[in-house]
């Protein structure tokens, strides 16, 4: 009970209770919430670029809001100092779940104009999303597959098309890409906003070095 002053008695109500701090028994799941930029490309020989991206988590997150996947302009290479590809291009999406397994992951794949007016991947690439709270910036290191023999690389080269891969969303997984051929090709510029709701209900760090097993 409270005691609160009613002119110039006291009166005892019943104090309101406290809404206790979110668990596993109270809350459902888990949120992450990422914005951010995919904000440039540097590539040596290619211009005219763009950029398809596809945010990959695994079967127990569910996107809650916000695009999963998306395309770029094509954007070409500055004539001053600054000889980057910049996109500037916004990433928003929110996801739910209840298990860390399988953290969204950033899949990259980058194409190019050629001189003849054909697409062309020139490089692809991935990495996870920060996994603590704040603002990140990252660099994406980019690969391209490497044919198997110099048949293959000689008849690529004389036709334009370099070896790509079937499903680019494949990189999310380990499975396979250890037989994978690949050279490295550049880097993307990544931006992150992070923020997370209820990690600590469910025993995974909050970013600030707690969970919900240890004692404040």
């Amino acid at each position: 009970y409270q005691r609160r002053v009613r002119g110039n008695s006291f009166a005892m109500e019943p104090a309101q209770k406290r809404d206790p701090k979110p668990n596993a028994s109270t809350t459902n799941s888990f949120t992450l919430f990422c914005s951010g930029q995919i904000e440039w490309c540097e590539m040596m020989g290619k211009d005219n670029l763009y950029c398809r991206y596809v945010i990959i988590a695994g079967r127990d997150w569910e996107c809650i809001e916000g695009q999963t996947e998306g395309i770029t302009q094509i954007s070409s290479k500055g004539t001053g100092e600054n000889r980057n590809v910049v996109w500037n291009f916004p990433i928003d999406v929110a996801y739910s779940s209840t298990n860390a397994f399988g953290w969204p992951q950033l899949v990259l794949s980058i194409s190019y104009i050629n001189s003849s007016g054909k697409d062309t991947i020139c490089g692809y690439g991935r990495m996870h999303l920060p996994v603590s709270p704040g603002r990140y910036t990252k660099r994406v290191h980019l690969f391209a597959p490497i044919a198997s023999s110099w048949i293959q690389g000689l008849q690529a080269w004389m036709s334009g098309t370099p070896p790509e891969f079937v499903n680019f969303k494949f990189l999310a997984d380990s499975e396979g890409r250890d037989a994978v051929r690949v050279s490295s090709e550049g880097h993307v510029k990544v931006q992150f906003n992070i923020v997370t709701r209820n990690m600590a209900a469910f025993g995974y760090s909050d970013g600030l070095g707690r969970t919900c097993f240890e004692e404040n």
